[in-house]
């Protein structure tokens, strides 16, 4: 009963998080402004419907000419003043009974809260309208307003984003991209309270001394600013991550990846090479990187750094793994300071899940150590563009540590729902006295010849002999360049035969680990 207790107590005050209400009556300014909708429910003009989701509320997806909706209530009638004006009541009185209810009402928050709104709204309308209005009544007093409403749907929806105050909530469907649904928030207060609740069990709050905010809830990566830095009063991106695969056959089977160019890039990290995958936002970098991360051999020491939010999606083995993170406030530990502590634990791969500002300079003088690395950063191209990237401020690497870059990895979004490596560029570094017809010099004297290796996907295999993958396999483990070419084709073939023979993320990583080489 102790604990029934506590969870009563978190639970009340996580449903009134933010507000200034009190608890247990009706009466009084703060229950009255909090008893205010804080969503409104627009009326969609859009005649196509591509799709309907069922659910106590349906909800739909149309298409007018080249635009999408995302409406919630499909065709339902617009909800008119007066009937805002009793879900209104009914709020409060869902509030108030919550606050004031038995342990048996909180154990069962969002079907109390429709049947108590239900019941309110009978008293005005018929017994299947109170049910569609209850609905929004109970999301507006125990979830997290228009936000969990979507949520729902959160295997389709890949991101939610508020851009304004004023603006219609937008979703990105996994299949009809960005849509517009037909909600929108009334006021920052009422933004402010849905964002905090969603937001509570990360211990956050956004308002005047946290105006912006990025955290994590459960597979969620929550981003929001709130005036004066959101100009158009506040604004959010919620990035949902739980329908997202790292897995290796994820890859091939989305064609984002060839079985030849996985095996390319298993044998870049076997022989010690450093890998950047660059692309624009949403090209599927740090997918990527959470797959690659499975070909690392399981007797290395890794060390993996994120900022603020967990987004590299594997099961860290913790025998060999350090998962660490860095925050953005100037007086906690940053991620360039994660990476130097990096370096203490003697690592042999240290993963940042993304590089924007000076800690890459820290990286890659990490590398000088004998630490090889694997990042990922935005980049509008490859080849050249990256160099010029890392060079200028503000990651503002040394031209003179600038050589340890040894493979780009190139995404690129080419649909709604594809994302494939579009080019692997390959850096072989020359000196003063080497240098060639064609090259990009760095700044230090030194320059580079830039090598395509990958093209669209798929591995260009006449240049294989050429490879500095295959130069640097061969050296490490002493065999030849034709060997080193076998090996990749072995490899090619075993990934191949690991997509169509394993069932789960776990058997294909077990079995990788079991894998030896062929020579």
């Amino acid at each position: 009963m102790l604990y029934l207790s506590k969870y009563k107590d978190t639970l009340v005050k996580k449903i009134f998080h933010g507000t200034k209400a009190p608890l247990q009556s009706c009466s009084g300014d703060g229950l009255t402004a909090y008893s205010k909708m804080g969503f409104s429910v627009l009326d969609c003009q859009a005649q196509e419907k591509i799709e309907e989701i069922s659910g106590i509320v349906p909800k739909a997806v149309f298409r007018e000419r080249n635009a999408f909706f995302y409406v919630v209530g499909s065709r339902s009638p617009a909800i008119s003043n007066p009937e805002i004006s009793f879900m209104q009541r009914a709020k409060a009185k869902v509030a108030s009974t919550l606050a004031s209810g038995n342990d048996d009402i909180l154990l069962s928050l969002m079907p109390n809260a429709v049947a108590i709104a239900s019941s309110e709204l009978l008293k005005c309308t018929d017994v299947q309208r109170a049910q569609y209005l209850s609905y929004f009544v109970a999301h507006d007093t125990v979830g997290y307003g228009p936000l969990s409403i979507l949520l729902e749907d959160k295997h389709n929806l890949e991101e939610i984003e508020v851009n304004a105050l004023s603006a219609q909530i937008a979703v990105y469907h996994i299949r009809y991209g960005r849509c517009l649904t037909n909600l929108r928030f009334n006021s920052e207060q009422a933004f402010k309270h849905d964002i905090n609740r969603f937001i509570y069990d990360a211990e956050k709050e956004i308002g005047p001394d946290a105006p912006v905010i990025d955290t994590q809830v459960g597979n969620a990566r929550v981003h929001a600013q709130i005036a004066p830095y959101a100009l158009g009063g506040a604004s959010a991106s919620i990035r949902l991550q739980g329908n997202k695969s790292a897995s290796l056959d994820y890859l091939v089977k989305k064609g984002t990846l060839s079985c030849d160019a996985l095996a390319y890039l298993w044998m870049s990290l076997d022989a010690g090479l450093n890998i950047v995958i660059a692309g624009s936002p949403a090209s599927g970098k740090t997918t990527v990187l959470s797959a690659l991360m499975q070909l690392i051999p399981k007797y290395q020491k890794i060390v993996t750094i994120e900022e603020e939010v967990n987004e590299l999606k594997i099961d860290i083995d913790v025998n060999n793994t350090v998962a660490l993170y860095g925050t953005k406030s100037r007086e906690k530990i940053g991620v360039r300071e994660q990476v130097q502590n990096a370096l203490r634990m003697r690592p042999q791969r240290v993963i940042v899940g993304e590089v924007r500002g000076d800690e890459t300079r820290e990286l890659f003088s990490a590398s000088n150590l004998g630490v090889q690395f694997m990042t990922t950063m935005h980049s509008n191209e490859g080849g050249a563009d990256t160099i010029k990237r890392l060079l200028l401020s503000p990651m503002s690497v040394e031209p003179s540590a600038i050589g340890f870059l040894d493979i780009v990895v190139y995404m690129q979004q080419t649909d709604i729902t594809k994302r494939v490596v579009s080019h692997v560029y390959e850096y072989k570094w020359l000196s003063r006295a080497e240098t060639l017809n064609g090259t990009l010099e760095v700044g230090n004297g030194d320059s580079v010849e830039i090598c395509e290796s990958v093209s669209n996907a798929e591995l260009i295999k006449a240049y294989l002999m050429y490879s500095k993958v295959a130069d640097a396999f061969s050296k490490k483990y002493e065999i030849s360049k034709k060997l080193a070419v076998k090996e990749l084709e072995r490899r090619s073939a075993f990934i191949k035969k690991l997509c169509d023979e394993c069932k789960t993320q776990h058997d294909a990583i077990a079995r990788i680990n079991d894998y030896s080489f062929g020579f």
